[in-house]
């Protein structure tokens, strides 16, 4: 009997537990917000948005969306927005509304300019010395000496304005530093789970929009990358050009300190600011001797003059489809900045990678395919195989002896006749080439055609954007891990979960993708 009870008791409080784990899932709420530009109207990607009193950090996403928790704790704080290019914005934590989301216009940085050009054409420099001086002063304005961060991660597709498939992550990053690549670094998951909010569905088989037969990698067309195990973080980390300034990143950037400057048409500096940052923003676009005629590179980097640390880097490559214009093939935003240490060394503030894939649309269900396959034996001197499919058949390309092949085992099976009755195959065998062929037959088709033109079991396809983004929360704060928590060669989604993951100080909402 007691027995029993104590097993009812541990139901109940496993129960309990269940419960108020859901109970806490759904009394989370938040406030969200939307930046804009204000002169233009446009969103504000990747924005900073701040909690002032405790350092609490999020970005908007593309489209200049973000979410914030509704804590109490949070009442009396003001929340400051800020963007490289862009006037800082602070308001009260209680001016955002809830149940709507908030709109939140930034000023682009107009100041006076005069000086700065009047010092640059003193000083005789051009975009190319300054980026130069940049790249050269790599090893002095970031850390070559090995530290560590914790950061929101986040993979996703997306198709329209509608997210599919989202992960979220938080991950502590033990960097070797500057000296060394990025694949030296020990990723641990702190926390992974798959949000359910959002659409998911099987859409691969995968391949990447591109003209180039022999691509090898699958991430941006035309780049050659190392291997990354399929590993969604290390294959993001990898692309990092200032990171990894000394090895191969990706298409047109190839080695930064090598190729950047040779592969790329620079404008004059003009200057922004980053709050009362003064930074030089270079705009730059891709030779075409390099590029070629079917695509186009553009984009902007962001140095600041008084140590050449380079702050941001913008870059998007374009494909021209005929006659329907450009068509962003991939793009990388990244962002360095200053941080709560005291070394006054530029350490990531996030990066954001994006692609163009077509893929199999598994969800359409209209697909010229095979639904019922049996025989029928009239006579013995006629056997007959009947295929049924859910259109009519091309009657000419279906009644074509040479687009089928029937094998049993190693032995081809010679068809008498064939028939095409609408949606229906009639296929005939001599009654003494059929042995075997109903225990096991293989059927192998080249060409088969409904009257509308679809292929036997081609599924419709479409284009989605893959994104794979980070943003760090923290700088140099220890954690305890196991080491069976260790990133290491397949996705975050497969990897053993840390201990500490059920603390929750590092929220994976933040930034949310809606």
């Amino acid at each position: 009997m007691r027995a029993v009870s104590r097993l009812i008791l541990i139901i109940l409080c496993v129960l309990w537990q269940a419960v108020s784990h859901l109970l806490v899932a759904q009394s989370t709420s938040y406030v969200e917000g939307k930046v804009f530009n204000t002169a233009t109207s446009e969103p504000v990607s990747f924005a900073t948005i701040k909690l002032k009193s405790r350092q609490l950090c999020v970005y908007s996403n593309e489209e200049g969306n973000f979410r914030l928790i509704k804590n109490s704790e949070f009442q009396s704080d003001s929340v400051t927005i800020t963007c490289i290019g862009y006037k800082k914005y602070s308001m009260a934590f209680t001016g955002m509304n809830d149940g709507e989301v908030n709109s939140i216009s930034l000023t682009p940085s107009q100041y006076g300019s005069q000086e700065v050009k009047v010092a640059v054409r003193e000083l005789k420099l051009n975009s190319v010395s300054i980026i130069r001086s940049a790249i050269s002063k790599i090893n002095t304005n970031y850390p070559v000496k090995p530290f560590s961060y914790i950061s929101y991660y986040r993979d996703y597709q997306k198709t329209d304005s509608n997210y599919i498939n989202l992960n979220q992550a938080n991950i502590q990053t033990l960097d070797s530093g500057f000296n060394s690549g990025s694949g030296s670094n020990i990723y641990r998951l702190l926390a992974f789970r798959k949000n359910m909010d959002f659409r998911r569905m099987n859409n691969s088989p995968v391949y990447p929009v591109s003209d180039s037969s022999d691509n090898q990698d699958k991430l941006i067309p035309e780049a050659v990358t190392r291997d990354q195990y399929s590993n969604e973080l290390l294959t993001l980390m990898s692309h990092d050009p200032i990171r990894n300034f000394k090895t191969r990143s990706f298409s047109f950037i190839e080695t930064f300190s090598e190729n950047f400057i040779d592969n790329h048409n620079f404008s004059p500096p003009s200057e922004v600011y980053n709050d009362n940052l003064l930074l030089y923003k270079i705009i730059f676009n891709g030779k075409t001797g390099i590029i070629g005629d079917s695509q186009l590179v553009s984009g902007a980097i962001y140095i600041r003059p008084k140590d050449y640390s380079i702050h941001k880097l913008e870059y998007s490559c374009y494909k021209n489809t005929k006659g329907n214009g450009l068509k962003k093939a991939f793009s990388l935003n990244v962002e360095y900045g200053y941080d709560n240490t005291t070394d006054s060394l530029l350490r990531l503030k996030y990066i954001s990678l994006s692609r163009l894939f077509k893929v199999i649309d598994t969800d359409d269900k209209s697909f010229f395919r095979l639904l019922s396959l049996r025989w029928d034996i009239i006579s013995n001197l006629n056997p007959t195989l009947i295929l049924s499919f859910n259109n009519k058949l091309d009657p000419v390309i279906a009644s074509r002896k040479e687009n089928y092949t029937f094998m049993v085992g190693k032995r081809e099976v010679k068809m008498k006749n064939i028939q095409v009755a609408g949606e229906n195959l009639f296929i005939r065998f001599n009654i003494n080439d059929v042995e075997g062929m109903a225990d096991s037959c293989d059927i192998y088709t080249r060409l088969l055609k409904d009257i509308n033109g679809n292929i036997l079991d081609k599924r419709k396809s479409m284009e989605i954007y893959q994104y794979r983004e980070l943003f760090v929360q923290e700088v140099n704060i220890p954690v305890s891990l196991q080491d069976s928590s260790i990133v290491q060669y397949f996705s975050p989604v497969n990897d053993t979960l840390s201990t500490i993951r059920k603390k929750e100080k590092y929220r994976m909402n933040l930034p949310e993708t809606r």
